[in-house]
């Protein structure tokens, strides 16, 4: 699938935003930081830029994920967990930052900090009933399941 992508500019230099990064064999391609964005201990919700704006067709969405390395390595989270990204948006891609540490953390100007995954969008219908079939779960939930 061919997707189109403008570098997002109104806020950056040509040389400072870089296209994702499509690595061969992978499900997901990596945003560079266009920026340095320093994220105090204790901070949320910190949006930080990609640089980039995309045209994703109609009947897919974008989810935008923390890379897994900031989970292990840092005390990054995404805010939101899972970032969404529709096809009708046109602005700039940004994802939402907490820092849960002690320390500040610091995503460096041209450091791949996201991942963005297209996915085809599944339609559904609701239908409301009154009953639902019953299985050996039930409505037990967490842990419910056992160990």
């Amino acid at each position: 699938m061919q997707v189109r992508i403008k570098k997002w500019l109104d806020n950056y230099g040509t040389e400072d935003v870089k296209l994702p990064l499509i690595t061969d064999g992978n499900a997901c391609f990596d945003f560079y930081a266009p920026e340095k964005v320093v994220i105090y201990p204790g901070e949320t919700g910190v949006l930080v830029g990609t640089g980039v704006a995309f045209e994703i067709p109609k009947g897919y969405h974008m989810k935008l994920f923390m890379r897994s390395s900031y989970g292990a390595h840092r005390k990054l989270r995404q805010s939101n967990c899972v970032g969404i990204i529709d096809s009708s948006y046109r602005g700039e891609v940004k994802g939402l930052f907490d820092n849960v540490g002690d320390l500040p953390e610091i995503i460096e100007k041209g450091e791949r900090f996201m991942q963005g995954l297209i996915e085809k969008n599944v339609e559904i219908e609701f239908k409301e009933v009154d009953t639902l079939t019953e299985t050996q779960r039930g409505s037990g939930g967490f842990g419910s399941t056992g160990r």
